[in-house]
């Protein structure tokens, strides 16, 4: 009993998310339904561990091939989840059925193994060679090769793929900051959380995946650890990609264009004024674009005063007058609350005062309001 539990959990929790986000009634999300699609791919991998591990053969052996590709498909399809999170729009199979060329290469060969054996050869191959009990002869031995092939590109693509995302996520954050005064809504810490929580299931996957199938077979304690923890990631996975609300997407301002001269200097004088006169760092969402429309100029000036003159970035730089504006409330009425203060000073929560305030000044807001001086 135990046994089918820990083999059962990880196929409905990947059920219950492929359903709840492929049905999403919104329709509109398509990031959202993709990872649907992740987790339906997930499903059939485990659903297919559920029929090798309870020793049904017959059954496995017409889901060995697909199962060979859901397995290497899981970290193209993740990457290409985040790509449409950051820099797709869309799913495009120009753009992206190239990062599953690999795993449908060895679905061919593993699937070319299959069509040549007769069933008493596959189900000998899945039960005796398959574990290692005996080694394998002319077309059980190619499969055998074809497994071990599956095993290589499974680990190299799980460390290529964590990387790349990691790297496109930290890329997204930087250029928001470049773009919003407020990331707080759309930035992907979160996707970073879930690139961390997937490549906790993916050192467990790798483990696995060089241990062999056979100890797990064997032994209720080592199937333990592996079925809670990619049960307790993948439904962390989907709660997460179940609340993503807002997929960025870059706008394009009509006036902005590629420039090499430097910005007039009238410019700086009249973003100047912008701050500190008409205090439109106010504004909880004020955008870059925003800035340009404002002195009827492209987004590559704007960026150049901010980036050269001030040092800092957009983000950076709206949230410097934000917070002098909070130390300027605070000083004069003592009696405002922290909540107050921040959405007076065009903060987005009383979580990004706290966390601008303390960037910026070196100090909490608490530390600041017991010096003399506040």
């Amino acid at each position: 009993m135990l046994k089918l539990i820990l083999l059962l959990t990880p196929v409905y929790v990947t059920l219950f998310w492929a359903l709840v986000l492929i049905f999403d009634r919104s329709r509109k999300h398509s990031p959202k339904i993709f990872l649907g699609k992740f987790m339906s791919v997930a499903f059939i991998i485990y659903l297919s561990h559920f029929f090798y591990f309870t020793g049904q053969y017959e059954i496995y052996l017409y889901l060995d091939s697909i199962y060979t590709m859901a397995s290497l498909s899981v970290y193209p399809l993740y990457y290409i989840y985040v790509r449409m999170l950051t820099v797709d729009s869309g799913f495009s199979p120009s753009v992206h059925l190239k990062y599953l060329a690999l795993p449908a290469a060895v679905f061919l060969l593993h699937l070319t193994g299959y069509l040549i054996m007769d069933k008493s050869d596959a189900i000998y191959y899945l039960s005796t060679v398959l574990p290692g009990v005996y080694p394998g002869q002319y077309i059980t031995g190619y499969m055998k090769i074809i497994y071990n092939l599956f095993r290589i590109v499974f680990i190299f693509q799980a460390i290529i793929y964590l990387y790349m995302n990691y790297r496109l996520i930290s890329s997204h954050n930087e250029k928001l900051q470049e773009l919003y005064s407020n990331i707080e809504r759309r930035n992907l810490d979160w996707v970073q959380f879930f690139n961390f929580s997937l490549a906790i299931t993916s050192v467990s996957s790798v483990l696995a995946v060089l241990i062999g199938r056979d100890m797990f077979a064997a032994s209720e304690i080592h199937l333990a650890v592996p079925s809670v923890i990619f049960s307790l990631m993948l439904f962390i996975i989907g709660l997460l990609g179940n609340t993503q609300r807002e997929v960025y997407t870059e706008q394009q301002n009509p006036a902005e264009m590629t420039v090499k001269e430097n910005p007039p200097d009238r410019l700086d004088k009249m973003m100047e004024d912008l701050f500190e006169k008409r205090l439109i760092f106010k504004d909880t969402d004020l955008k870059i674009w925003d800035v340009c429309n404002m002195l009827g100029t492209n987004r590559t000036y704007v960026s150049r005063i901010i980036n050269n003159y001030y040092g800092r970035n957009f983000c950076n730089h709206v949230n410097f007058y934000r917070v002098e504006y909070a130390k300027k409330l605070i000083r004069q009425n003592r009696g405002l609350t922290n909540q107050e203060v921040a959405e007076l000073s065009g903060f987005g929560s009383v979580n990004s005062l706290y966390r601008a305030f303390t960037s910026i000044e070196n100090k909490t807001v608490g530390e600041f309001r017991k010096t003399p001086s506040s």
